[in-house]
This record gives C-alpha cells, sequence and structure tokens, in this order.
C-alpha cells in the first residue's frame, strides 16, 4: 500500500488512511502533543523526570518529549531497577546505551537502596503477589526523585492499551477509587504529590511498537516473569481478541472513561483529602499513619530475619 499523503510506501493503516514513515511520525508526534495540550499535561519550561524503564514505550516517550522543542524541557529519566535477573539487568544496560547515544540525562534508583531488598529477594520472603510490592515500592521512589529532583512533572509512557486493561481490572474488582485517580493526569489529591501524567494516554500499543521500530530503537525482548499468570496477563489476552474481533473497541473504551473521571474524582476529592497524613517513617502522604512501602518493607525485614 502506498501512503495518503505522498505515494510512498506505506509502514500503517488507521482506519482508511495509509502512513509512509515521515508522515507516520508526524502523526505520532501530533497525537501526543494535542494530548498535551487537551489535557494540560506540560507546561514550557518545566523539570519532568520520565519514568523510563527501557521498553520501547518509555524509550519512545523519553525520544518524543526531547523531539517537542516548542515546549523547552528539562528531561531527567528515571529509571527503577527492581533487582529482577535476566529481565531487569538486560534492560538497563541497553537503556545506558541508548542514553549515551542521545545524551539523556538518566538517574537509576534501586529497591535495593531503598528497601534493602530487590524484588526477587522479597518476593521468597513474604506471600504477597510479586506485582504488588512492585507497584508499591515504584509509586514511592518515583515520589521519592520527585522530591530528590525538584520535579515540576512525571511523565509514564502508559498507552491506550495499557490503561484499557488498567481499567477493567478496577472495574472487575470494584476499585472506584483507583479508577477515579486515573486517566491522562494521575491523582485526586494533587497539591501532595508531584503530578503524573501520561502523554501517550490515546496512543496504541501498535503505535508506539512502529515508532520505535522506525527510530531503530530495538529494545531486548523481555518481559516481566513476574506478569504471567497474573490478572493483568489474562485482561490483556482477553482485550487483544476482542479488539481482534471488534476493532477499536480500547479506543470508545478508553474515550468513555475520560468523560466520566471528573464525577468520579468529585467523589473520592474531599474525602480523601481529608484523611491523607504523612508516614510517621518516611513522610510520604499516605491515608494511615506506616504508608504501604514501609509496611511492607517491615514484613519483609521481619521474615528475613527469621530465616
Amino acid at each position: 500500500m502506498l501512503c495518503s499523503f505522498c505515494k510512498n510506501k506505506a509502514v500503517y493503516k488507521r482506519q482508511s488512511t495509509f502512513y509512509c514513515r515521515e508522515h507516520f511520525i508526524n502523526y505520532f508526534l501530533e497525537k501526543v502533543r494535542k494530548t498535551i495540550q487537551n489535557f494540560s499535561l506540560l507546561e514550557p519550561g518545566e523539570t519532568v523526570g520520565v519514568g523510563i524503564s527501557g521498553g520501547k514505550d518509555s524509550v519512545s516517550l523519553m525520544h518524543v518529549l526531547s523531539q517537542l522543542k516548542e515546549l523547552k524541557l528539562n528531561l531527567i529519566g528515571i529509571h527503577i531497577d527492581e533487582g529482577i535477573k535476566g529481565y531487569r539487568d538486560v534492560l538497563t544496560n541497553f537503556l545506558e546505551e541508548l542514553a549515551r547515544k542521545y545524551k539523556w540525562n538518566i538517574k537509576i534508583y534501586s529497591f535495593k537502596d531503598y528497601f534493602g531488598f530487590t524484588l526477587d529477594e522479597a518476593v521468597k520472603l513474604v506471600d504477597v503477589k510479586p506485582c504488588t510490592i512492585c507497584g508499591v515500592w515504584r509509586r514511592w521512589i518515583f515520589w521519592k526523585a520527585s522530591q530528590d529532583l525538584k520535579l515540576d512533572k512525571v511523565a509514564v509512557g502508559h498507552n491506550l492499551n495499557d490503561e484499557a486493561q488498567t481499567f477493567i481490572i478496577n472495574l472487575l474488582e470494584g476499585n472506584l477509587k483507583d479508577l477515579a485517580k486515573g486517566g491522562p493526569k494521575v491523582g485526586i489529591v494533587e497539591e501532595l504529590f508531584v503530578p503524573r501524567v501520561k502523554p501517550f494516554f490515546l496512543v496504541t500499543e501498535k503505535e508506539t511498537t512502529i515508532y520505535s521500530l522506525l527510530n531503530e530503537f530495538y529494545p531486548p525482548t523481555r518481559e516481566c516473569p513476574y506478569i504471567r499468570g497474573q490478572t493483568r496477563d489474562f485482561i490483556r489476552s482477553k482485550l487483544y481478541s476482542l479488539e481482534n474481533t471488534h476493532p477499536g473497541f480500547q479506543e470508545s473504551l478508553i474515550n468513555g472513561y475520560i468523560n466520566e473521571i471528573k464525577k468520579l474524582r468529585n467523589i473520592y476529592q474531599r474525602r480523601i483529602k481529608s484523611e491523607v497524613v504523612r508516614c510517621s517513617v518516611c513522610g510520604y502522604p499516605s491515608t494511615r499513619e506506616l504508608c504501604r512501602a514501609c509496611e511492607l518493607r517491615e514484613i519483609v525485614e521481619k521474615n528475613a530475619g527469621k530465616n
């Protein structure tokens, strides 16, 4: 097929429009630019921490934000090393090579440094799902990095497909509070946290994959070993099957979600704001005296002492 704009060879089709390499990259950048503008995600001159794992989405996000010259952003990559052997170490090495090539400023934070244990070590000591430990500790580290680096925003590379999965999981679990927290700009009580934003919120995984390949990033083909058998893995496979038979289903789902976020947020905003205190150990904003990150760390330490 040929590009609908210049008759060069097409690399992507969206509905009835075909895009060559050049026009796809322009389309992709403009889609992200409009998402940023429409949801007021970033302001010119801000210092932005970019969550960068070394995978295609986060690497593409760092590259795209560096291309949006009109924003004049001070970008700092935040790379979290959970300590997953054969997975994180491979992606960290790839990212360090990429950072040298593009002269990206990357800061590495590790679970071992801040919690005393890698994720591999922690999961052997507690009867808690690996994804639960990882999610809690990662959020804490992003908060810590935001304080250390004096960030205005934290940007993460979650794409439309990621968001559709998260929406379904929260819906199935009846987790309205986390549904209220979601959206292109995350959070209910924004003044207590550095805002977390998602410039790829309306970009599909297929689109980020093509962008990554066209820019020759070629991240190692690694998937976190702990996701296998988890709820997200199951939901992801079902949503892709549904998308194959009903193209555009996930996009319609997310657009509907966007329309309801403000209503959900209004329900929880006042109540949560009155409940939030500071963790007595680390100062993290929490609805409990001891935040979940410190609680998990203490449980792991206690169990480690028994062994």
